[in-house]
C-alpha cells in the first residue's frame, strides 16, 4: 500500500495492544500455575480446561494478526483508532479474567461450576470480540465482509450467542470442544511467516 503507516510509527502505536495481549497470556498461564499448585482444593473440568486452552491459543493468534494492522492506511490511524484497537484485546483479557480467577486463600474454588456464575457474560465477551475483529478488519485492512474466514467468525458469534443464553456446563463442555477443534483448524491455516 503506497499510503502504509511507517513501521516505527506502527510499532509504537501496537505497544499498548501487544501489552494487553501479553497480560491475557500471562493470566492464563498464571491461572494454569495455581490451579496445579493447589489442585487438592480447585475443581477442574474438562470444559475448563478447553476453554482455556482456547484462550491461550486465540490471545497468540490475536498478536499474529495485529502484524497485518500494519498495512492500515496512514490517513486511518488516529488517537481514537488506537483506542477501538484496545478494545479487542480488552474483551479477550475480560473473558480470560471471568473463566480464570484466582484461587482464594482459603476454601475451595469449582472451576466445573464457573460457566453457571459468569457464562453469560463471558460468551458475551467474546462475542464482543469476534465483532470487534471483523470490524478492525473491515475497516482498516478494507477486507469485504464476504471473504472465506468471515464464515468462520459468524459461526463462532452464534455459537457463543447459544452458550450466553444457555450458560450451563454441559452446553459449555459441547461449545468448549466444538470451538477448541475448529480453531486449531482454522488457527492451523494461518500463514506461518511474518512477511
Amino acid at each position: 500500500m503506497e499510503n502504509e503507516l511507517d513501521l516505527s510509527a506502527f510499532k509504537h502505536v501496537v505497544v499498548p495492544i501487544g501489552v494487553v495481549i501479553a497480560l491475557g497470556v500471562a493470566r492464563t498461564v498464571s491461572a494454569a500455575s495455581q490451579y496445579i499448585q493447589h489442585r487438592d482444593r480447585v475443581t477442574i473440568s474438562a470444559a475448563h480446561a478447553a476453554w482455556s486452552i482456547l484462550l491461550f491459543l486465540w490471545f497468540v493468534g490475536l498478536w499474529w494478526i495485529s502484524w497485518g494492522f500494519r498495512h492500515a492506511d496512514a490517513e486511518r490511524w488516529t488517537y481514537f483508532t488506537l483506542i477501538f484497537l484496545l478494545v479487542g484485546p480488552a474483551l479477550m483479557y475480560l473473558a480470560a479474567t471471568l473463566l480464570l480467577p484466582d484461587v482464594p486463600d482459603e476454601g475451595e474454588l469449582d472451576l466445573s461450576g464457573r460457566f453457571e456464575e459468569v457464562g453469560r457474560p463471558f460468551f458475551l465477551a467474546l462475542i464482543g470480540f469476534l465483532s470487534w475483529l471483523i470490524a478492525a478488519e473491515m475497516l482498516l485492512l478494507q477486507e469485504p465482509f464476504l471473504v472465506g474466514k468471515r464464515l468462520a467468525q459468524c459461526f463462532y458469534i452464534v455459537v457463543f450467542a447459544v452458550g450466553a443464553a444457555v450458560p450451563t456446563r454441559r452446553m459449555a463442555t459441547i461449545l468448549g470442544f466444538l470451538v477448541l477443534a475448529l480453531s486449531i483448524l482454522t488457527l492451523g491455516t494461518f500463514r506461518s511467516r511474518l512477511v
